[in-house]
């Protein structure tokens, strides 16, 4: 008979847990809206789902504002220098690609490495905002040291961030499920995956 009633606790567990995802997700799209505040909304998404990660969730959309709030300036700076750096890295490979000798062909490889630690980096940048007081200098050298430091975690979140993004694009009922609970899924399980890394650095401000 507890078999029977810890199955039901687990699966009402699950069921709210899902539902928030779903409030964090629908939360995300509104306030990612004016585009220039999507850093600071996808920062907002980390600093819940880290705590859902520990279970210590509490109120979402009391921590999604709070969170939001705070990271504002950060977020809209952060994500303006990663959005300049990454048309420079695809310009550039671009402009390689498109010569046709393998000097070119060479600067273009480098720069799809760049690419792949720039992805390290994004992956990095927005939870660690989440978790740690820290400058936008700060917060963006954190994501390429922490990155190449945990390179498998780095490697496993970027192969399922390409495997979501593929996804989304070859299958409509994916497409649908994106703006429903795409991003929030996401940085849950990327929270799952960092939460202990974060710990080793530093206490949760």
């Amino acid at each position: 008979m507890s078999g029977i009633f810890d199955i039901e606790v687990r699966f009402f567990r699950f069921v709210i847990k899902l539902m928030n995802l779903v409030l964090l997700n629908v939360l995300w799209v509104i306030f990612s809206i004016p585009i220039i505040t999507m850093g600071a909304a996808t920062s907002a998404v980390y600093y819940v789902t880290l705590k859902m990660a520990a279970d210590e969730e509490g109120y979402i959309l009391k921590s999604f504002l709070k969170a939001f709030k705070e990271n504002l300036r950060q977020g809209i700076a952060v994500e303006a220098i990663f959005l300049i750096c990454g048309i420079i890295i695809i310009a550039d490979i671009r402009f390689f690609l498109l010569s046709s000798s393998m000097f070119a062909y060479a600067f273009a490889a480098i720069f799809a490495i760049g690419m792949v630690v720039y992805v390290f980096m994004l992956i990095f940048a927005f939870p660690l905002m989440a978790k740690f007081n820290n400058s936008t200098v700060g917060t963006v050298r954190n994501s390429v040291i922490m990155s190449l430091r945990h390179l498998p975690t780095s490697i496993a979140l970027t192969v399922l961030l390409v495997i979501m993004l593929y996804g989304v694009y070859v299958s409509v009922p994916l497409m649908i499920m994106f703006p429903v609970i795409g991003v929030s899924g996401y940085a849950y399980i990327t929270s799952i995956l960092l939460r202990d890394i974060f710990e080793k650095y530093h206490t949760e401000r």
